[in-house]
């Protein structure tokens, strides 16, 4: 069994990381990474294949030109398509991205090694199992985490795959590659069968979730992210208001005073939580602040022997 002092520090460890969960680099360190991951995947696939010095020619060219594409399509989402959505600001859709070319170029490289044996048909198939699988991974991403229309989700889950895959379709033509019937097919019905295993990937955590606690599981998620990212309170305390109970609860007050009151000490019934300004996280800071003005005396508002089951369920019961 742990001892107290050792679940302490396992306790801090753990808060320490978590806050680690929802920082990004800046958003000029992930734009190097852009340039980065582009350029020099874009420079190993090229020259692997073709190891001359116009290889080293046009792996630098295809991989400034993936960078572009990628740049000028997440400005197009930041000013318009998610401009006012409350997440996704430059930061985080650049931050999507460079995780999203980051896990194109794992199947690219897998490719290109496939292609030194079997020949460049298995680079560029490879490749292309890569521009879906970048669709499914934005669509679960955005459609979990975003509360934007579902319109303009789908425009931001296409728009970076398709713009990235054109350097790469002229590079293909520009070494012979013929493009056929099979690539207009895959155009057409990859991104549809993207999105709908997307959403039946949703659908499936929703039902869970549903099954548990009678909720939808992406819409508690979306609430908390507008809690921990933007601050907004409401939509996250709707659920708490639904999964809650109601119950009397007391205060303890321990007054010291002579003629007038000196001191006070008051020990509600409830638990500060669960986390940030949600439910009676604030409920410390504001019933110290009300006696205060009240008794005109020093207030004190310790921790009871309380635990998050008794957390209200919002800033309003407060």
């Amino acid at each position: 069994m742990a001892t107290a002092g050792s679940l302490n520090q396992s306790m801090e460890m753990a808060v320490q990381h978590y806050s680690s969960l929802f920082k990004l680099p800046s958003y000029r360190k992930m734009l190097l990474l852009q340039v980065l991951i582009c350029t020099l995947g874009g420079l190993i696939s090229i020259i692997i294949l073709f190891p001359y010095y116009e290889g080293l020619i046009s792996g630098l060219f295809l991989g400034i030109s993936l960078f572009l594409t990628n740049f000028i399509a997440d400005n197009i989402v930041n000013m318009f398509v998610l401009r006012l959505d409350a997440v996704y600001d430059s930061r985080r859709t650049v931050g999507l991205s460079l995780f999203c070319l980051g896990f194109w170029f794992f199947f690219d490289f897998i490719g290109v090694a496939i292609a030194t044996i079997f020949g460049l048909s298995w680079w560029v198939r490879l490749c292309l199992l890569g521009f879906s699988a970048v669709i499914i991974l934005r669509s679960i991403v955005l459609f979990s985490t975003s509360s934007t229309d579902y319109n303009r989700l789908l425009i931001t889950s296409l728009l970076q795959p398709f713009f990235c895959i054109i350097p790469f379709l002229v590079f293909w033509i520009g070494v012979g590659y013929m493009l056929n019937t099979f690539l207009v097919l895959f155009f057409v019905f990859s991104p549809v069968i993207g999105i709908i295993s997307s959403f039946g990937f949703i659908y499936f955590l929703n039902v869970v979730g549903q099954q548990t606690l009678g909720i939808s599981t992406i819409s508690l998620f979306k609430a908390f992210l507008l809690n921990w990212i933007v601050g907004l309170n409401e939509p996250f305390e709707e659920f708490l208001e639904e999964l809650g109970e109601s119950q009397d609860v007391e205060v303890l007050l321990i007054q010291f005073s002579s003629s007038k009151p000196k001191a006070v000490i008051a020990v509600p019934s409830i638990h500060p939580g669960p986390f940030k300004n949600v439910g009676s996280s604030l409920l410390p800071s504001m019933l110290k602040a009300a006696l205060e003005e009240k008794l005109g005396c020093t207030v004190c508002v310790p921790h009871g022997l309380f635990g998050h089951e008794f957390d209200l369920a919002s800033q309003v019961q407060n």
